[in-house]
C-alpha cells in the first residue's frame, strides 16, 4: 500500500515539475526577451493620408481609359489636374516648418499595366519612428453604365506592404503604393480603389514595440473610374455600395 502511495506521489510531483518547465520556457522567458510594448491611444496615429484628403473635389475620381485594340494602352484622362502640387500646410501641424517642405503630389504614373502613386503619411503618433510596414490593398468593381451603382461581386488585388524608417514625431513622409490595373470587359467601366492602412505595431527609436488596435486603423485611399474605349462616358457620379 505505501509503495502505491509513494508512486502517485512521484507521479504528481514529476506532472507540477514538467508544467513548471514549460510555463517558463513558453511564457517567463518570451517576455524577458520582447521590446517593451506599449497600447497606442486612438488619436497616436502614424497617419497615411489619399489625395482627396486635401481638398480635391469629393465627387470625382481621376477616370483612366483602356484601349486594348492600341496595344493594351492606358490614358489618365485631366492627369495634370490630379498629380497637382498640394500645400499641406493648412491641414496639418507638422515640425517641418519650412514653407517649401510642406507640398504634396500625389504624382500618379502608369507604366505598364502597373498603377502608381504616392501617398501622404504623418507621423502624430508623439515619438520618433524607427520602422513600421503599412498595408497596400486594392478592390475593384464594376460600374452600371447608366445609374453609376456597383454592380457583381468585389475582386480584391495583391495586397502588398510599405516600409517607413526613421520618421521623426510630427515629420511626414511620401509613400508610394503600386499596384497592377484591372482590365475592363468591352464596353464596360470599373471601379478601383486603393487602400493605405496604417501599420498596426511600429517600432520606436528607442526600441520600445508599439501596437495599434487593428480595429480602428485609419487609412488613406485613392479611387479611380477604369473604363473601356469603347464604353459610354459615366454621366451620373459613381455610388457607393449600403453595408
Amino acid at each position: 500500500m505505501k509503495s502505491r502511495i509513494f508512486i502517485w506521489l512521484v507521479l504528481i510531483v514529476s506532472i507540477i515539475f514538467l508544467f513548471s518547465i514549460n510555463y517558463v520556457l513558453l511564457v517567463v522567458l518570451p517576455a524577458q526577451h520582447e521590446h517593451p510594448r506599449e497600447q497606442l491611444k486612438m488619436m497616436e496615429w502614424v497617419l497615411p493620408s489619399g489625395p482627396k484628403t486635401f481638398g480635391m473635389d469629393p465627387d470625382a475620381n481621376p477616370v483612366i481609359v483602356y484601349d486594348r485594340e492600341n496595344m493594351s494602352t492606358w490614358q489618365v484622362q485631366d492627369i495634370d489636374r490630379w498629380n497637382r502640387a498640394i500645400f499641406v500646410g493648412d491641414y496639418i501641424n507638422s515640425k517641418q516648418s519650412s514653407p517649401e517642405n510642406l507640398w504634396y503630389s500625389p504624382d500618379i504614373a502608369i507604366e505598364g499595366n502597373n498603377i502608381s502613386l504616392d501617398f501622404f503619411v504623418w507621423n502624430r503618433a508623439g515619438y520618433n519612428c524607427n520602422s513600421a510596414f503599412l498595408n497596400l490593398t486594392t478592390e475593384y468593381e464594376y460600374l452600371n453604365e447608366v445609374s453609376g451603382s456597383p454592380e457583381g461581386e468585389i475582386q480584391s488585388g495583391i495586397p502588398s506592404r510599405l516600409n517607413i524608417r526613421n520618421l521623426s514625431d510630427g515629420d511626414f513622409t511620401e509613400v508610394r503604393g503600386t499596384t497592377i490595373l484591372p482590365k475592363p470587359s468591352p464596353e464596360k467601366i470599373l471601379r478601383l480603389t486603393i487602400t493605405l492602412m496604417a501599420p498596426d505595431n511600429i517600432t520606436s527609436e528607442n526600441g520600445t514595440f508599439y501596437v495599434y488596435d487593428r480595429d480602428r486603423l485609419p487609412r488613406g485611399t485613392a479611387i479611380f473610374v477604369i473604363k473601356s474605349r469603347d464604353a459610354p462616358d459615366l454621366v451620373p457620379k459613381p455610388t457607393f455600395r449600403a453595408y
